[in-house]
């Protein structure tokens, strides 16, 4: 169901208008038209800009509309290659407009300069320049090198700040000694850092204007996410009348559904439920779905003619640093996952008349037989030669006619007579709603819903129709210790390889250095006096 935004997204901040998503429900997805929303300004961090694959790139971000916290519930880091093909992204959940999350680099990633850019689901279509944010980094598989450069090596030489807007107690400290470092307070400072110097990027931590880079960028429905993310899919000759179930999977689950519009997009707005691994999506009567396809969320820009990402090139003579990099890559940073807090509780819909906890009672080798023995307000009958379910209606005390709303772990099952010869030893319970059940514009008459003891259907086959998408939710809220950053961790089991040393906005810690020896940079990212981002940095030195 689509509805058109006609009010302004300051309206939703001072809860005029509130909707609540629960486990069955219709999905309500509110379309905007582009006049209608404040623009939003999207700005990040990250704290190095030299990664192996394997490790996560940390990054802090803030979203504002109208100088105030965005109401956007979902941010998205992705990772763009020299070709404007996306290699990888994330979603993580915004609260009050800020986020800290990280972005994991899979192993198959090539060795490469990558854009790492950050927006919302609508940032960038409401003012390209300020909805997204983008600066380069430098990505190492060891595994697949950088291809070889024939010709002359492109230079990405920009204009590179440098100032007085940090001290350092000591520029050239030996391992294992302590130093302070001091921000200067003349200068609205956004964030400030000592990494290991990246020295494949010749201008790290320089963030990059949209304008200057970007050709064009392909416009898309504007679907501001206010409650959670919203799933979007498609299909060739859309049937308009038909309804489509889509089912959200993980350590909860839940079960939406929507109507194609005329083009055949269909959207699902998971709401409140933020974690999940896969979805299923299915066509009522479990009918096929010709062309169905889920649409990415990330953007699709391409690159101006004379923009180019600096090359990549590893000298031989840096495998020993390398070596080094990728055992300190191996130590992971201390973060904390907070997967309780930042899921609304996710309701069922209904209140069961009859709860069972199959543990409770004899176990039998089909869902017919355990019906039969101990669920007397549910009977087996046979139609044509197969098996469906009658449920008793409470309301009048007579019995419905047709088959309930069948559900195992919040996936829909169209096939009763399969159900019922199924074997529901991994099954932990059954809940009966013996009255008519209202989803969407259909009413079900009753409603069997079955929940495994793995979150895993019990096992029970999907139908060949059925799509199945590897498509996880929002990677939980992130509780990080930046402190950790300044000293090696306890244990001693491996060595101090710290590749960063400080990440925050304020001076005055105390912080050990790394005994990982080389150069690392202090950098200071600020506001100048007209309001510019600019970088200030300056060389550390440690050596033996």
């Amino acid at each position: 169901m689509l509805i058109p935004l006609d009010l302004r997204l300051n309206d939703f901040q001072k809860g005029l208008f509130c909707l609540w998503f629960f486990l069955l429900i219709p999905s309500v997805v509110l379309i905007a038209r582009q006049s209608e929303l404040p623009k939003e300004t999207v700005q990040f961090n990250t704290p190095k800009t030299l990664y192996l694959t394997g490790e996560k790139i940390w990054f802090e971000a803030e979203v504002k509309s109208a100088q105030e916290a965005s109401p956007s519930k979902v941010l998205y880091a992705e990772l763009v290659d020299r070709f404007s093909n996306s290699v990888a992204y994330t979603k993580v959940p915004l609260e009050n407009g800020s986020t800290l999350n990280f972005l994991l680099l899979s192993n198959a990633i090539p060795s490469d300069q990558y854009l790492l850019r950050v927006y919302t689901r609508i940032s960038p279509y409401l003012d390209l320049e300020l909805g997204m944010a983008q600066q380069f980094v430098t990505v190492i598989n060891p595994k697949i090198p950088p291809k070889p450069i024939s010709g002359p090596i492109q230079d990405l030489k920009t204009s590179d700040v440098t100032g007085t807007l940090a001290q350092i107690s000591n520029p050239a400290p030996k391992p294992g000694e302590t130093f302070q470092v001091s921000l200067s307070a003349g200068k609205t400072i956004q964030a400030a850092g000592i990494s290991v110097s990246n020295p494949y990027l010749e201008n790290e931590q320089v963030q990059l204007k949209s304008g200057s880079i970007y050709a064009s960028l392909e416009q898309k429905a504007i679907l501001p996410e206010l409650f959670g993310h919203i799933v979007e899919s498609k299909v060739v000759r859309p049937d308009t009348s038909l309804t489509y179930f889509l089912s959200l999977h993980g350590k909860q689950s839940a079960l939406f559904t929507d109507r194609a519009d005329a083009d055949g997009q269909i959207l699902f707005d998971a709401g409140g439920l933020s974690h999940w691994d896969r979805l299923i999506i299915q066509l009522e009567d479990g009918a096929e779905m010709e062309g169905l396809e889920i649409i990415s969320p990330v953007v699709k820009t391409k690159f101006l003619p004379n923009f180019k990402f600096p090359d990549l090139v590893i000298p031989s003579t840096d495998l020993p640093y390398l070596t080094q990099l990728q055992k300190a890559a191996a130590v992971e940073t201390y973060y904390v996952e907070k997967y309780d807090s930042d899921s609304l509780e996710v309701v069922t819909g209904f209140v069961a008349d009859y709860t069972f906890l199959l543990d409770d009672y004899t176990r039998f080798e089909t869902v017919e037989t355990v019906i039969r023995e101990y669920v007397p307000s549910v009977f087996v009958r046979t139609r044509d030669k197969k098996k469906e379910f009658r449920l008793i209606n409470e309301a009048v005390k007579d019995v419905f006619e047709t088959n309930p709303l069948i559900l195992i772990d919040a996936m829909p099952v169209f096939d009763s007579d399969l159900l019922t010869g199924f074997n529901p030893k991994f099954i932990s319970k059954l809940e009966v709603l013996n009255r008519e059940f209202y989803l969407n514009d259909r009413t079900y008459e009753g409603v069997l819903s079955f929940s495994s003891y793995e979150n895993n259907f019990g096992l029970f086959p999907l139908v060949p129709s059925s799509r199945f998408f590897d498509y996880p939710g929002l990677q939980p809220k992130i509780e990080l210790e930046r402190n950790q950053f300044g000293s090696p961790g306890s244990g001693g089991e491996f060595p101090d390889f710290r590749t960063i040393l400080f990440w925050g906005k304020t001076g005055g810690q105390s912080i050990q250095a790394s005994e990982l020896v080389g150069e690392y940079v202090l950098w200071v990212r600020y506001l100048d006096d007209s309001g510019n981002l600019q970088v200030s940095k300056k060389e550390i030195q440690i050596a033996l």
